[in-house]
């Protein structure tokens, strides 16, 4: 990710001008939001004299130039600039805890993924498991990407309260791990468009937490089509399954993956 400064400069200085301006302002945000050429959702604005500015994180060094935009981006541009405010960027530099971008030139598959930690693109490479900007694939519901970027929402919300593991842990554990559920279902429909736009496989993730035993768990079976999918090794030492089939990836339970380093586990589990 990269640390960018946006700047508005403006001849128009009064109170109530500003709280238009903040308006215009945001919604520009928001279009980038929504065609994923920013991260998060909080952009305190900061006014200084007849100026005002924001810090927003984006997937690359690159990410706010004018070819990545999409049609509700430039025309909030425009609104700004018939109001006299002068968009400026500035690439402060890259985040020093961020995840590397994929740089392969033509990933054999993608990954719909995230937790409640991930600020970044919920598309990642199979092949470098490097995060990849959404505006890289072609826009999934009217000219922006609102459906994956809802699953992504939906998908830390739960993966929160599960981790939390204070109110709604096994309701959320459930969305996360059922293909059945109903953010399954949103996350396989997201996977659906995109690996028809791509022209790529997409693979989604069903997380596992709670497994009756570690035997049970090294034979459990792709949940949507009953075949084999285990993987030796792991891949990106996340992901133990792998169904080609169905497109699914999914993980030892992890209150029994422990049990793989002494390779034992007590019978009355």
């Amino acid at each position: 990710m990269y640390i960018n400064r946006v700047s508005f400069a403006t001849a128009i200085a009064d109170d109530a001008v500003e709280e238009s301006v903040s308006d215009l302002i945001g919604d520009l945000l928001a279009a980038w939001r929504m065609n994923g050429q920013i991260y998060g959702s909080e952009w305190p604005i900061h006014a200084h004299g007849e100026a005002f500015s924001t810090t927003v994180l984006c997937p690359e060094e690159q990410s706010l130039d004018d070819r990545f935009n999409n049609e509700y981006v430039n025309k909030a541009i425009a609104r700004c600039e018939m109001k006299g405010l002068l968009l400026a960027t500035e690439v402060l530099g890259k985040h020093i805890e961020s995840l590397s971008p994929c740089s392969c030139s033509s990933p054999s598959a993608y990954v719909l993924f995230t937790t409640y930690v991930t600020l970044v693109s919920p598309i990642r490479c199979i092949d470098c498991f490097g995060p990849i900007a959404l505006y890289r694939m072609e826009a999934t519901s009217s000219d922006e990407y609102s459906d994956v970027i809802s699953w992504q929402s939906n998908y830390q919300s739960c993966d929160t309260l599960q981790m939390n593991c204070a109110v709604l842990e096994r309701a959320a554990t459930r969305e996360l791990s059922n293909i059945e559920s109903n953010l399954s279902k949103s996350g396989l429909e997201c996977c659906k468009t995109l690996a028809n736009s791509s022209g790529r496989p997409f693979y989604y993730y069903l997380y596992r937490y709670y497994g009756r035993s570690l035997r049970t768990e090294l034979e459990r079976r792709c949940p949507g089509c009953g075949n084999e999918w285990r993987l030796t090794p792991r891949l990106h030492d996340l992901f133990d399954f792998k169904c080609d089939h169905c497109h699914l990836l999914s993980n030892i339970a992890l209150d029994r993956r422990w049990l793989l380093a002494s390779r034992s586990e007590p019978t009355t589990s």
